[in-house]
């Protein structure tokens, strides 16, 4: 990054640490807050079992790993357990006894609508300004994120943009269990590059259950519930563009790799659970993120960290 992308990403870290520190107040909970995926829908724990055809040994272990994964919104604030935006979150930790293999943040949505690191990071910014000042410390936050919503609008109007957003207007219903989880960017494999999807087995697209939380439940406890682990391989850079996030990759296939198995629930408001870091570079060398966007994350990531468990 340049000079004026460190200055304010530096700028972005402290909204980030400013939203955390109220967060507790924003929310009207006893504890601070992640700057992002605040509400949690359900804690899940199983393993993670490599396929024997994965060639990657070396830097994903072939065996049997431990699993966490945490189901939230995407909502900077608290939102109900009830019917939401359907804009999810599926946080994937897959470890050892010693030590985490790799964090998985993953979103039902594959695409991202911002490849400008700079503008990205003013419209980051006023945003969590927004939720953490008064009321009349709000207005010019308000119109910060406007026009910057204004100029990163020609973005969302690319045509793999257009052709998710639609597929996941028509899917908006949808149980939440059923959806493909994907990573926003692309990672490490090794001496590849991939990107990773997590897709369902068998689960039905449709639930009864009004409230998320209990969906979930509900079919985790009466259904094996398991999920296939697939990665996208990036072959040259006009097919498949590391950093235009905004754009599908074609001519690569997903191929799956291993598989998750579900074994139990638990509580989600678990303390120990809440106060877990999902930051990517926190996984094993072999597995980093890779991509300008990319590269912000962890700094916000941390951010949000340190004043959460301070």
């Amino acid at each position: 990054m340049n000079d004026k992308e460190l200055y304010l990403l530096e700028k972005a870290c402290f909204a980030v640490e400013d939203f955390v520190a109220h967060s507790k107040n924003i929310n009207n909970v006893s504890y601070k807050t992640r700057d992002a995926h605040v509400t949690s829908y359900s804690t899940l724990k199983g393993r993670y079992i490599a396929y024997d055809n994965f060639e990657e040994r070396s830097v994903f272990p072939l065996k049997d790993l431990n699993c966490i994964i945490r189901i939230s919104n995407a909502h900077m604030k608290l939102v109900s357990q009830k019917k939401a935006i359907p804009a999810y979150g599926f946080s994937v930790k897959i470890s050892n006894d010693e030590q985490t293999i790799l964090n998985l943040p993953l979103v039902n949505f594959p695409l991202f609508p911002i490849n400008h690191i700079s503008r990205f990071l003013k419209l980051f910014t006023a945003v969590n300004y927004f939720f953490s000042r008064s009321l009349l410390r709000k207005f010019p936050q308000a119109i910060k994120i406007l026009k910057n919503v204004i100029v990163l609008l020609p973005g969302l109007f690319n045509p793999s943009f257009v052709r998710e957003t639609l597929k996941l207007v028509r899917k908006r219903n949808n149980f939440i269990l059923s959806f493909d989880y994907h990573s926003i960017g692309a990672y490490r494999l090794g001496n590849h590059i991939v990107k990773y999807k997590l897709a369902p087995i068998g689960v039905p697209v449709k639930c009864d259950q009004n409230r998320i939380d209990c969906a979930i439940k509900d079919y985790v406890l009466d259904y094996n519930y398991e999920l296939e682990l697939m990665v996208q391989y990036c072959y040259n850079l006009k097919d498949q563009p590391v950093n235009q996030l905004n754009k599908n990759w074609k001519n690569s296939d997903f191929v799956p790799i291993g598989r998750i198995q579900i074994s139990q629930l638990i509580d989600k408001d678990d303390v120990s659970v809440e106060k877990m870091s999902f930051n990517p570079f926190e996984s094993s060398e072999g597995l980093q993120p890779v991509g300008k966007i990319q590269r912000l994350r962890d700094q916000a990531y941390k951010a949000s960290f340190k004043i959460r468990n301070e």
